[in-house]
């Protein structure tokens, strides 16, 4: 998840835009764009430096790539503007590679794009290098990266009932770590954005939060006796409701 500021313009196929140098940024830059809102998404960026972003030394069009990249996800329509298009290009050089390649990465090529994907290396993993750790990789594991690999929706694009889930009756719980046992990139990408899902899943449907302390993702593997001390404690008190 991003931490440059991207306003966000109606409805449908999004569009991304990314404005130049000088004294404009997203919104003043594509102002007299707005119409287009009535049937795209308009996401118009504000690079670092500029607008309500995170400030910056200088212009970097390879920082810039990696940012619009972000922000692309798994694609969109892209319109740079002068310095920006620098980025957009960059970006969309990199997108159709890793689309060209996905479906002919075997599966353990993909299983560690995933994860870089994250800002994740080897060493957060607990191996000293993706080597060593796609060794360790089962027959039975590779069948679920292949699985994930072929991916047909998204993760982000189905529609979660948030308002049934905060009417209903029972009990919830949101469990994450606290990422402090990995590196800078991993938690700059994957710890923001887990942390911001868990936060706004806490909000949206009224659940109890839990954060393990010393762990990534999978918190009942990594921090086993911590994870299962907190959902025993959330189990019991459902029991004495009862």
């Amino acid at each position: 998840m991003t931490d440059l500021n991207v306003v966000t313009w109606g409805h449908g196929d999004p569009v991304v835009t990314v404005h130049g140098s000088g004294p404009g940024w997203g919104e003043e830059t594509w102002a007299e764009q707005r119409p287009l809102s009535d049937v795209y998404r308009l996401l118009l960026i504000d690079r670092r430096g500029f607008g309500d972003s995170p400030p910056a030394e200088g212009e970097v069009f390879e920082v810039d790539a990696e940012d619009i990249a972000e922000v692309l996800g798994r694609g969109a329509h892209l319109v740079g503007h002068s310095y920006g298009g620098l980025g957009c290009l960059l970006a969309a050089a990199r997108l159709h590679a890793v689309f060209e390649s996905q479906s002919t990465m075997e599966p353990e090529r993909f299983w560690i794009a995933f994860l870089e994907a994250f800002g994740l290396e080897p060493g957060d993993t607990g191996f000293e290098s993706w080597a060593a750790m796609t060794s360790r990789l089962s027959a039975m594991d590779l069948a679920g990266v292949e699985t994930t690999r072929r991916e047909r929706v998204p993760f982000w694009e189905p529609v979660i009932p948030v308002e049934d889930l905060a009417s209903a009756p029972f009990p919830k719980l949101v469990v994450s770590g606290d990422w402090t046992n990995v590196g800078e990139s991993a938690r700059r990408i994957a710890g923001r954005a887990f942390g911001e899902i868990c936060d706004t899943l806490e909000r949206a449907i009224g659940a109890e939060r839990a954060v393990i302390a010393g762990s990534a993702h999978g918190q009942q593997l990594r921090r086993p006796e911590a994870f299962t001390r907190r959902l025993r404690s959330f189990l019991a008190r459902r029991r004495a409701t009862r």
